[in-house]
């Protein structure tokens, strides 16, 4: 008789549930792609198809290199012969198995419940099976990327880059990075990081002049003014300076447009909500008594400082650099665990004195 954990029953009910569901709007999820209503829940999912069916449709793979580094779900599109209730059922699946693996990283049934509502209560997460998009791909690779740093398995670590080089080729850079600046088996190596700050403030200037793809006029355009004044720091070698304060200003900045008409990315705003929360949840845990364990500590620092080698960018939209929630969510079930566990230490010890 297979036993199952009642974590596990609630995740795969979860998950019969969004299959359901995914099977009842097959045909009109298709028509939200055609008609580009999905832009409402999936970024960029209706541009991608469009994308596919006019240009690569009738390509040769062979013929088309630059599918690989411009768009997995093109790609995807192209090898699942344009069949997209395919690659849905297929990112559904994933998302099914990366929770199955963040819920082996966790020891309580509180912890294990606490995180896959954490994960279904952000949007880019809960609704990355619907349409043609990245970031599922992102928040899943940072999930299995946390497992590893929990877990210490190397085949989380190989999964979670995959992963992340279909999500963005520069989110499998801030991932390399954090091996190296946030190894899972000693303290952060703050030194490096500080170095890595001052070494990206004098690259990105020149590479914004190299590669005019990091440095339009549309990007400038749509950073508003707090964004010209970020691009002008950086510009002039400031990424240092510039870095916490547009990783902080970022966060909200989403809830905020939409609030004043600015935005009508209500998606978008319901994730700026959902991480400016998580952000001030950990900045209490930092700065309440009872120093987090080192794993805790490391994943804070993990969500501190992944976008170091890609917020220099004039891109300010807080999904390309939102998968750090996913391990503050770690963090602080992991904290609260051990903090639990301290308790009952502590009254079992007190009960047989």
């Amino acid at each position: 008789m297979i036993r199952m954990r009642p974590s596990g029953l609630v995740l795969t009910a979860t998950f019969v549930v969004l299959l359901a569901t995914l099977l009842w709007f097959r045909d009109a999820l298709l028509q939200a792609h055609v008609d580009q209503s999905i832009q409402e829940v999936a970024s960029d999912a209706a541009l991608y198809f469009d994308v596919y069916q006019s240009v690569y449709a009738d390509a040769a793979l062979q013929e088309s290199p630059t599918l690989f580094l411009i768009g997995s779900p093109i790609l995807f599109m192209k090898l699942a012969g344009g069949d997209l209730f395919l690659i849905e059922v297929c990112n559904l699946a994933l998302m099914f198995f990366t929770l199955r693996v963040a819920l082996g990283c966790l020891t309580s049934l509180r912890g294990r419940l606490l995180f896959v509502s954490g994960a279904l209560i952000f949007p880019y997460f809960l609704f990355g099976f619907l349409g043609l998009n990245k970031e599922i791909y992102a928040m899943c690779s940072a999930v299995l990327f946390g497992s590893y740093f929990i877990r210490g398995r190397l085949s989380h670590l190989v999964l979670a880059l995959l992963i992340g080089a279909c999500a963005r080729y520069y989110m499998l850079v801030a991932l390399l990075v954090l091996l190296v600046t946030v190894p899972r088996d000693r303290p952060p190596r703050y030194t490096l990081i500080i170095s890595l700050l001052f070494a990206v403030s004098l690259v990105a200037p020149i590479t914004k002049q190299l590669i005019p793809e990091y440095s339009t006029e549309g990007l400038l355009e749509d950073s508003g003014r707090i964004g010209l004044v970020f691009a002008s720091i950086i510009d002039h070698y400031g990424y240092a300076v510039a870095y916490p304060a547009k990783y902080v200003l970022l966060l909200p900045s989403r809830a905020y447009g939409y609030l004043i008409g600015a935005t009508e990315d209500a998606t978008g705003a319901a994730v700026s909500v959902v991480s400016t929360g998580m952000f001030l949840w950990i900045c209490r845990l930092l700065i309440a008594r009872g120093t987090p364990n080192p794993t805790v500590r490391r994943l804070i620092v993990a969500g501190l400082t992944a976008p170091i080698p890609i917020m220099w960018s004039e891109i300010m939209h807080w999904r390309y650099y939102s998968f750090v929630y996913f391990f503050f969510l770690y963090a602080a079930i992991l904290h609260m665990e051990a903090r639990r566990a301290r308790v009952a230490a502590r009254r079992t010890a007190a009960a047989r004195a």
